[in-house]
């Protein structure tokens, strides 16, 4: 019973004290939560790394449907490369590393898609060529891949419906608009022997391409988007990355506050919907943009796993931006254009809040009170026994009122 008493007061003075303070005055905050996936709809997350000459992309995308009927179509600006199975691992780490983090400290507190600039002119066309060629086909992981150009959007559409990659209707309007701009598809599809596997989000894909310029292509998931969804961008560079032909916004610091029972334990995401609503879904709010060096060393995995496949592409890698959006289909009605800043601000994804707590109470006061309470217990405890032992009426053995001499039944 005394355990159980000690164990109590121990757990109600930790209660008391969320932060555990030390003699420097040092507090050792307690995370309440971290912003997460808000949405149960398909979610992107895409990494761009860029050394100003070439472009690597890594695409998860989280889809509703079952592999054996997922086809993924996927529009480059120009013909991509070395196109791989890449680790789950990257953005894993980059959702562990990036995403907004929030801290509890106790205290007391009183166009459209016709920019041209997105996209190379387009090559020169032959008579004889068709409007359709196989540029390149292969196998990356359980994807089974071919790479197409086309110069008409009928076309195109007739030959994916051919060859099974069954596009639904009104994505002929989509393909015309990266068509006429000369852009290239990825085109993939589950190989049969991996049909069977039970996933949602197949492994990323990487690949690359040769240009100057990063754009996410983004018109073209308004085919298989949901009622709301969310785009999450890494962007790999030299400096911090913006959005040039949608609203960028960042959350003030000073308008998060604690909220229990929300995924971050807070009204963070309250916050970001507001601004996309604001916004009509058409807008990214920056999440972090900071140095590679300032971030956790296990950032660097990202780094490793990229040099592989990149044969050093993101060797002169200086820092990374985050970029978070919740939009409906209707705004998906232009591809992301992005563009560094100059004299960039860094933008962190740690917060720390306070909280209307009690006075904390110093870590030594606490075991002295823990130490005395339960000291107090047993004396009481002994001087209670020893008076029940001193008031106990003294009984002769040979007294009919004892029960073993007497033989008494119970």
């Amino acid at each position: 019973m005394l355990r159980v008493i000690f164990l109590f007061m121990i757990v109600a003075i930790i209660s008391f004290n969320d932060s555990v303070a030390f003699a420097d005055g040092c507090m050792m905050p307690r995370e309440v939560g971290k912003s997460t996936k808000m949405v149960a709809s398909p979610k992107q997350e895409a990494l761009l790394a860029t050394d100003g000459k070439t472009v690597q992309v890594v695409l998860r995308t989280h889809f509703r449907a079952g592999p054996e009927e997922l086809a993924w179509i996927v529009p480059v600006p120009s013909k991509p490369l070395k196109i791989e199975k890449c680790s789950d691992e990257i953005f894993s780490v980059l959702e562990q590393e990036t995403a907004p983090k929030f801290y509890r400290m106790a205290g007391k507190s009183g166009g459209g898609f016709s920019c041209g600039c997105a996209a190379p002119a387009v090559r020169d066309v032959t008579v004889s060529r068709p409007a359709v060629v196989v540029e390149q086909t292969g196998t990356a992981g359980i994807f089974k891949y071919v790479v197409l150009s086309a110069t008409k959007a009928d076309e195109l559409t007739k030959w994916l419906n051919d060859n099974k990659y069954f596009v639904p209707i009104g994505a002929e309007r989509i393909f015309d608009q990266y068509v006429k701009g000369g852009w290239y598809f990825l085109a993939m599809r589950i190989r049969p022997e991996a049909s069977n596997r039970p996933t949602l989000a197949p492994h990323p894909i990487s690949y690359t391409y040769r240009d100057d310029k990063l754009v996410y292509p983004l018109v073209i998931s308004q085919l298989s988007a949901d009622l709301r969804n969310e785009i999450v961008l890494y962007v790999v560079g030299n400096c911090r990355y913006a959005c040039a032909n949608w609203a960028n916004a960042t959350i003030d610091p000073e308008k998060i506050e604690l909220k229990p029972g929300t995924p971050s334990g807070t009204n963070y995401d309250e916050l970001v919907m507001t601004l996309a609503e604001k916004h009509d879904g058409r807008m990214f709010v920056t999440e972090l943009a900071k140095g590679l060096s300032s971030l956790d060393e296990s950032i660097f995995k990202i780094g490793d796993v990229l040099d592989k496949q990149s044969a050093g592409l993101t060797a002169s890698r200086k820092t990374i931006t985050r970029l978070r959006a919740i939009m409906t289909p209707r705004a998906m009605d232009r591809d992301v254009m992005l563009i560094p800043l100059g004299g960039w601000e860094k933008v962190d994804n740690v917060y720390h809040l306070t909280a209307n707590d009690p006075p904390d109470v110093p870590v030594a006061a606490a075991c002295g009170l823990v130490f005395a309470a339960f000291m107090g217990v047993r004396l009481t405890g002994r001087n209670c026994y020893f008076r029940r032992l001193r008031s106990r009426p003294k009984t002769p053995p040979n007294s009919s009122n004892s029960v073993a001499g007497s033989g008494a039944t119970l």
